[in-house]
């Protein structure tokens, strides 16, 4: 039987909103990350009480609010599958459904085995987690033994995995019979909780051992079930007693038990953990196109974690499956770059497909944030799924902060995770004094008062501008991401940020990216993406803008010091403002017709007066209405007293021009698809002392920001900027 080939389900696109606020100075922020706290071990779910979980179904777990707090973030059980149609999968994730994307537990026919399972808990409308069958109907139990949140627990210390117990060196545990795991020697006073690899061999009949704290009644739970002739591990993660005890308990028959100890959960650790959506990151078998490639006998495989994982991570929450084993053999997992431990994370037999979970240590500031796997003969493909990371807490925001809002499945929120759901003003770590942000669906980014630029989530295309781009291994083809704000252009001074682009101090136009509009502007139309900044051949620009057309093109926009403006990219509905090129534009050209012009929007540009003692001119191109201008078109500015200081056209289908006066008011004329030819403009009602616009919003003197669909009362208050991406951006 092979571990479930699984395919990744729709997702639905989500606008992300981003806001930058002033910090609160009362107290001060949290740190970022989530702790641990271990509970005896719980059954919160048995199927066999209902029905079997169907073929191709799915059943919800509800998490009681009395044994999990209501802000947990993940939640670690026992996951037992066991009564098996025929050969199948379990697989978990957040939330009340989900279509499966990796699988937790593989289960032969008649099988019974157990997984150690963390995964991020759904929340808001879709709370709990959910438990998945594959081909196979089957009966599934969960037993929880702990949750993250964000306070109240400890957090993690890694260690070099090391054996602490075999009793194939003393005596087998009989029936009912218990040893006591003494670990007082190998983790520190006021530990909480343990995790250790335990295997139990040499087993004579049908049976299941628990883990427990010394000295406590035992729990009805099992954490490895064992049947004779396999040799079968599971990861467990346990509370200890207060000197430091647990106590291992066989239920029938006899078995060897061997523990390796990975970890330990104390208030003096210092490590963090950091949940994300289930995700493959590793699959040898021909699964995304290429050649198979298998492990073979004795081979170590280095597995790079740093598309997912950030840099200063010290471990990683994986599940590991093996499939297609040609001999009887043993996996081992650990940090890239140390000696190989002398334990196991995985038993296999010729033939079977099985999993178990682990927590891989990581190698100290190591760049590709390793692990190697190691097979000890035979051959056999190997399948890795990330669950999430530890890593240390990193220091809260204390002034102008970012805080996203929306969809969080590729890292948008900037905390360090991934979720299912949506976030509302979620607080992006390790950004402080934030001056301007972008962004699209998949990235924010920021640019902070020392003039460095920051970006987080999706880089399949490049969106970081940072040394790799991509998808991962696997049938799912998991995106490259990153959950916290990662520095980009570290060389230069931006003073304007938008998604792809940037603007340098010392007037160089920086892109990066995606390149299938030609956005890049380097010339060059057979590049799909780029991974770092690269000029746009352009020198003395002043100001710099973008317009995403809502259907993937994206134009971009240079003003330089002498005035002219410069456009390339997609040139849907003449966006480039040029009628002298057709399609789209792999290098700046110049916008026809505009000289000494002072100020740049998306399409819009403000020049000077066309006459001597005239009023400033107002030019604007490309889609309006159902039509298009395909070189600059002058506005009638008839009623406007005072100058204009600043101007801006939308984003997308329901576009309008828009000016700030020198009095604060705004103007605005029409653009979109009811647009009827009449150019003339008029004031916007309501708004005064505005400051700043973006995409359908507003930023008052006072720190109000309104959007204009209604403006019957400001969206939120205490908004320090706002900026402009694929739909609206706030920053406050």
């Amino acid at each position: 039987m092979s571990v479930a080939r699984l395919t990744a389900a729709a997702a639905v696109a989500v606008t992300a909103l981003f806001v930058v606020v002033p910090a609160q100075a009362a107290t001060p922020p949290p740190d970022s990350g989530t702790v641990f706290t271990g509970v005896a071990p719980t059954r919160v779910f048995d199927s066999r009480t209902t029905a079997k979980i169907p073929a191709h179904g799915s059943r919800s777990v509800a998490i009681p609010t009395g044994l999990v707090p209501a802000d947990a973030t993940a939640v670690v059980f026992n996951l037992t599958g066991t009564d098996p149609d025929g050969p199948t999968w379990l697989a978990t994730g957040p939330g009340k459904q989900g279509t499966p994307t990796t699988s937790s537990l593989n289960l032969a026919a008649g099988e019974t085995r157990a997984n150690l399972v963390t995964v991020a808990l759904g929340h808001g409308d879709s709370p709990g987690i959910w438990v998945a069958a594959g081909p196979n109907a089957a009966d599934a139990i969960v037993d929880v033994a702990g949750y993250y949140s964000p306070s109240g627990g400890a957090k993690y210390t890694s260690l070099t995995p090391q054996r602490v117990l075999d009793t194939r060196n003393s005596a087998p545990l009989g029936q009912g019979g218990t040893v006591t795991l003494d670990l007082s020697s190998k983790v520190p006073a006021g530990a909480t909780s343990v995790v250790f690899n335990l295997t139990g061999t040499d087993v004579t009949g049908p049976t299941f051992v628990t883990a427990y704290p010394d000295g406590a009644a035992r729990p009805d739970a099992s954490n490895v079930n064992l049947v004779p002739g396999k040799n079968t591990p599971n990861l467990v993660t346990v509370r200890v007693s207060a000197d430091r005890k647990v106590a291992l308990t066989n239920a029938w028959f006899s078995t060897d038990v061997v523990v390796d100890l990975a970890g330990y959960y104390s208030p003096d650790s210092t490590q963090a953990f950091y949940p994300l959506l289930p995700g493959r990151v590793l699959d040898t078998r021909n699964a995304d196109g290429s050649p198979r490639d298998p492990l073979g006998s004795g081979e170590t495989r280095t597995l790079n974690l740093y598309p997912w994982v950030p840099y200063g991570a010290t471990a990683a929450v994986i599940n590991m499956t093996g499939t297609d084993v040609t001999g009887d053999t043993v996996v081992t997992v650990w940090a890239h770059g140390g000696a190989q431990p002398g334990v196991s994370n995985l038993n296999l037999l010729p033939g079977q497909t099985s999993a178990n979970a682990a927590i891989a240590p990581l190698p100290p500031f190591d760049q590709d944030r390793g692990i190697n796997i190691n097979n000890l003969r035979g051959s056999l493909d190997a399948v890795v799924d990330l669950a999430g990371y530890f890593a240390p807490a990193r220091p809260g925001c204390t002034s102008n902060c970012v805080l996203a809002t929306g969809a969080n499945d590729v890292g948008q929120a900037g905390d360090g995770t991934t979720d299912a759901g949506n976030r509302t003003d979620a607080k992006v770590y390790g950004l402080s004094g934030v001056t301007a942000i972008a962004n699209t669906d998949q990235n924010g980014y920021a640019l902070l008062g020392d003039g460095t630029a920051w970006t987080w989530g999706a880089n399949d295309r490049g969106q970081l501008g940072i040394s790799y781009a991509g998808n991962g291994e696997g049938p799912l083809g998991q995106r490259y991401f990153a959950t916290v704000p990662t520095q980009i252009l570290s060389n230069s001074t931006i003073k304007q940020i938008f998604p792809g682009m940037a603007l340098t101090a010392d007037g160089q136009v920086l892109t990066w990216g995606g390149n299938e509009s030609l956005q890049l502007g380097n010339g060059n139309p057979d590049v799909n993406y780029f991974q770092t900044g690269v000029g746009t051949m352009l020198t003395d620009v002043t100001a710099i803008s973008e317009y995403r057309n809502g259907s993937g093109g994206v134009t971009r926009y240079a003003l330089k010091s002498n005035g002219t403006v410069w456009s390339w990219g997609d040139n849907t509905r003449s966006a480039l403002g040029n009628h002298d090129v057709v399609g789209n534009s792999a290098s700046p050209v110049q916008v026809f017709g505009l000289f000494g012009c002072t100020g740049l929007g998306a399409r819009v540009v403000l020049c000077p007066p066309a006459t001597e003692g005239g009023v400033q001119t107002l030019w604007r191109w490309g889609a309006i209405g159902s039509g298009q201008q395909d070189s600059p078109t002058q506005l009638p500015l008839d009623g406007i007293t005072g100058s204009i200081v600043s101007v801006q056209r939308d984003n997308g289908p329901n576009a309008r021009t828009r000016a700030i006066l020198s009095d604060g008011t705004v103007w605005q004329w029409p653009d979109n698809d009811a647009f009827t030819g009449a150019y003339v403009g008029a004031p916007v009602a309501g708004l005064s002392s505005v400051k700043a616009l973006a995409t359908g919003h507003a930023l008052a003197t006072d720190g109000t920001e309104w959007a204009f669909a209604d403006l019957s009362a400001p969206v939120r208050t205490g908004v320090a900027a706002i900026g402009d991406g694929s739909s609206y951006v706030s920053a406050n």
